[in-house]
């Protein structure tokens, strides 16, 4: 049973991300309410956990339940919808206790563009499917147990809950629902009977039709239209799923083809206008310069140097323009890994650097490869 949630939430370094405490001083409070209680339905009908009494578990340990909570939004920044998800706090976990490996594989960016390039020059269908509730999917990879998350009701007396399945939040939880994922689709018995890339791991190929996996995201490329419906149809026996028949979108990057000229873009507008949005008014009416960085500075420490002078979060648009960089503009690969080095004592030097790429962004926010 649920009692009215109150979202107790901390405001992260974007306006779209909470933890706890201001969720509900939100105008759009109600919407994460919302997804909050169909997260749990979601939990209790899938059965990712049961309670236990706090007495029966002896002296195992139990880690905390943490909501989070995310205003999800299109490419072109447009609201998607209000997300809720209910995490273990795998901060609490315990290395050679209740976890030891920890590592999954990502998709290679150039394994996408290459198979985008390769679909449009082929005509191949191209379609895309988001998991849902993906990590839990799979079972827990070991026994653990979570305190009883807020905004829920227990029976009379002190119960906690005995995970059943693999949980967001958990230090393994990407490796435990990769592996799953993997063994099903490359099953000799199975349905699939895919082989996995020797080159990316995230890669799954047959006859005609190939399946690059990124987490909870999948693309899918196939000869015709109808062996990607079979996939599909096969996918959604063994996984809860949603599909998008265009490929407009993959992991915030939007992809266009120009016909007349024979082109293909991927560029990441959206991702540049939250990067300038964190900086505020450090970047807001300054001019835009012609290239990333100055000619012939090279950073450094600069440990006796002037301290920063503007309180945006350094690491959050490093990290930004990593993903940023590494995706659709390489132009700024460089100078983005000279700042990113200086990121555990940032000084008013490299504060400048940073800046300095983004004032480039601002006259380039459409360009991309």
């Amino acid at each position: 049973n649920y009692t009215h949630p109150m979202l107790l939430a901390t405001k992260t370094g974007s306006n779209d991300v909470f933890y706890f405490h201001q969720a509900m001083q939100e105008d759009d409070r109600d919407e994460f309410v919302e997804a909050m209680i169909k997260e749990l339905d979601d939990h209790h009908k899938n059965k990712h956990w049961k309670l236990v009494t706090r007495e029966s578990i002896g002296n195992a340990k139990t880690i905390k339940a943490i909501w989070s909570f995310k205003r999800k939004r299109r490419p072109d920044g447009s609201l998607l919808k209000h997300k809720a998800r209910l995490c273990a706090h795998g901060g609490m976990q315990i290395h050679g206790e209740n976890y030891w490996d920890t590592y999954a594989p990502v998709v290679n960016w150039f394994s996408i563009r290459m198979m985008l390039t390769f679909s449009i020059l082929q005509r191949w269908h191209t379609a895309s499917i988001d998991f849902t509730l993906t990590f839990p999917q799979a079972d827990t990879d070991i026994t653990i147990y979570m305190e009883v998350p807020i905004g829920c009701e227990v029976p009379e007396g002190d119960y906690v809950c005995l995970l059943l399945k693999n949980s967001y939040g958990l230090k393994q939880a990407s490796k435990t629902y990769f592996e799953f994922f993997r063994d099903i689709l490359i099953d000799e018995d199975g349905d699939f009977r895919f082989t996995q890339s020797s080159i990316d791991p995230c890669v799954f190929i047959k006859e005609g039709i190939i399946l690059i996996s990124y987490v909870d995201d999948c693309l899918i490329f196939s000869k015709d239209k109808a062996l990607s419906d079979d996939l599909i149809s096969h996918l959604h026996d063994h996984f809860t799923l949603t599909e998008d028949e265009e490929v407009a979108a993959y992991l915030g990057v939007e992809i266009k083809y120009n016909e007349e000229k024979n082109e293909i873009s991927i560029t990441q507008p959206f991702l540049i206008e939250r990067i300038i949005e964190l900086l505020g008014d450090a970047v807001k009416d300054a001019n835009v310069k012609d290239t990333p960085a100055v000619h012939k500075e090279i950073l450094h420490k600069d440990e006796d140097g002037p301290s920063r002078k503007q309180d945006w979060s350094y690491r959050s648009a490093i990290g930004m323009l990593n993903y940023l960089t590494a995706t659709t503009r390489p132009d700024c690969l460089f100078a983005t890994h000279q700042c990113a080095r200086f990121s555990a004592n940032p000084k008013l030097s490299h504060e400048r650097a940073v800046k300095r790429i983004v004032r480039y962004l601002k006259g380039t926010a459409n360009k991309g490869m």
